[in-house]
């Protein structure tokens, strides 16, 4: 697993001319990167007794991160599974339509938890902006940058592999899920940057 092992390793890999790691697994790092930052500025407000009015809040956010990210650093590995799954996957069902098209929604459910994911801790941002350590105010903009960025990606792939899903219904409860996200984050991640730019005025 990739998450076990060194930085360059999996960067050099992405570099590679290599079908894995790809970009849903470079999502899934951007996301948890994104947590992860926003994880150090919950700790860093935490015990401060400046922000003890919100600490309840961050503690919140905290417990929230924590299990998002360990979510997120498995989805960089589970991405690359599904994805040569997919391509052994397709080789072996010999025009079977049906159990191609399993496999494609397969590979569309690591970039559909990333969109998640992101989505629910970009939200998060909004609070830590507003709770958190305003001496890391740079590292919850950067957080949210990465979020976004992150929903955005993961959104491509997720509709690739949908590209080759009959089943209008399940194309739908996704769709459903994905399309507000898709009109409210950039939004709201602007609203994040203007508030942290706010705090560094």
């Amino acid at each position: 697993m990739y998450i076990d092992r060194p930085m360059r390793e999996y960067l050099d890999d992405l570099a590679a001319k290599k079908p894995v790691p790809g970009g849903g697994s470079a999502a899934a790092l951007a996301a948890s990167t994104g947590v992860s930052l926003m994880l150090m500025v919950a700790n860093y407000t935490v015990g401060n007794p400046k922000y003890k009015s919100g600490e309840l809040k961050i503690a919140d956010i905290i417990l929230k991160c924590d299990k998002a990210r360990a979510e997120l650093m498995a989805l960089i590995d589970k991405d690359i599974e599904e994805y040569k799954r997919l391509s052994e996957g397709i080789k072996a069902a010999s025009g079977d339509s049906e159990k191609t098209e399993a496999l494609y929604k397969a590979a569309a459910l690591p970039p559909f938890e990333v969109c998640k994911i992101a989505a629910a801790c970009l939200k998060m941002c909004k609070t830590l902006v507003e709770c958190g350590n305003k001496n890391l105010i740079t590292d919850t903009a950067i957080a949210a940058i990465l979020l976004e960025g992150s929903f955005l990606s993961a959104k491509f792939n997720v509709y690739l592999n949908l590209e080759s899903v009959e089943d209008m219904d399940h194309i739908g409860e996704i769709h459903k899920i994905l399309s507000p996200l898709e009109e409210e984050l950039p939004e709201l991640k602007d609203e994040i940057l203007e508030m942290c730019e706010e705090v560094i005025e």
